[in-house]
């Protein structure tokens, strides 16, 4: 049962360690497939799509490459997009988004509409605090109630609600056997004014994790930023962005305007049920220590593109969490 929990987080610690120990795995078909213990295993969430942009489904285990530090690995997990998803979904809620606020809301219930009888939604207001309204529930009406009661004040501690997700996903994939997609879907006018963290910070977080981040970047006229700081402070913050979801297998959205944001995530809702969840144990000893980097191919369709994490730390025990 999921229950109801609200929490404001203001001072968030800069340290960080990683590890989980996942096991072998199997999928059962009338099964929800679930880790065994005993074995580190890797594992990747892969979203594949052809030059246009759309996503390939309906390929199997076989047509995936896997590759460690450009040596291909033998997988020892499949499941295609029928694997159930956790998706956060983090709403900027500072002061210069009190104006699109209620078109950020109705977009935000269209995804969470959109989700499966086995997925779950976790509601996020970020401010000057990181205020979990509601963590991952699989009962729609809830979340949509903890959406509408978000309210705009305050700065945006954008990198700290970064890294405060992320570790509660950790948590979250320790809690249960079963094998759950997770996703982090952001929505901010992308520009930090408040966090204790900075940028390096989350990007260690995120390389560390197998959470796939979307962030959805206001870029239209109604950003409140200073006119002399908007070139400067906008390329610094889309680097960043397209940095850590580029790391996490997952995108950056720039839209010019509140009316698109619908469309948005519609894609990414289509993006989450159409992704393959692989895992493999890796050739090289864990002991062997550092970051891997890691890289798809499908060797079926050699034109299109698989997009999955950049690597992990071995360090880490080859997978996610925290020791």
């Amino acid at each position: 049962m999921t229950t109801m929990r609200t929490r404001s987080i203001r001072n968030v610690s800069i340290a960080f360690v990683a590890s989980v120990t996942l096991g072998d795995a199997a999928t059962v078909r009338g099964q929800q497939p679930a880790f065994k213990s005993g074995v580190d295993l890797v594992p990747l969430t892969v979203t594949v799509t052809d030059a246009k942009g759309k996503c390939i489904s309906n390929l199997t285990d076989s047509d995936f490459q896997v590759y460690e530090d450009g040596v291909e690995q033998p997988l020892a997990f499949f499941a295609g997009g029928d694997v159930p998803l956790d998706v956060a979904l983090v709403l900027d809620t500072s002061s210069s988004m009190a104006i699109d606020l209620p078109q950020v809301r109705s977009a935000a219930i269209g995804l969470v509409r959109s989700l499966r009888a086995v997925d779950r939604a976790a509601i996020i207001g970020l401010n000057g605090s990181v205020d979990i309204r509601h963590w991952f529930t699989s009962d729609r009406a809830e979340a949509e109630r903890a959406i509408q009661k978000l309210s705009a004040a305050g700065e945006t501690a954008l990198y700290d609600g970064l890294y405060v997700v992320l570790r509660e996903f950790e948590r979250a994939r320790k809690a249960t056997p079963q094998v759950r997609r997770q996703a982090l879907v952001l929505l901010s006018d992308g520009l930090d004014t408040s966090s204790h963290l900075g940028f390096d910070d989350v990007l260690e977080t995120a390389r560390r994790s197998a959470v796939n981040i979307y962030v959805i970047a206001l870029r239209g006229p109604l950003r409140q930023v200073p006119r002399h700081e908007q070139d400067g402070a906008i390329l610094q913050a889309d680097y960043a962005l397209n940095t850590v979801t580029g790391a996490s297998g997952g995108r950056l959205f720039l839209p010019k305007a509140t009316r698109d944001l619908s469309g948005i995530y519609t894609a990414i809702a289509q993006e989450l049920f159409n992704q393959y969840e692989l895992g493999y144990m890796p050739l090289r000893a864990v002991s062997d220590r550092g970051f891997r980097r890691l890289a798809v191919r499908v060797r079926s369709q050699p034109n299109v593109l698989a997009r999955t994490r950049s690597g992990y730390y071995a360090s880490s025990r080859a997978t996610t969490g925290s020791e």
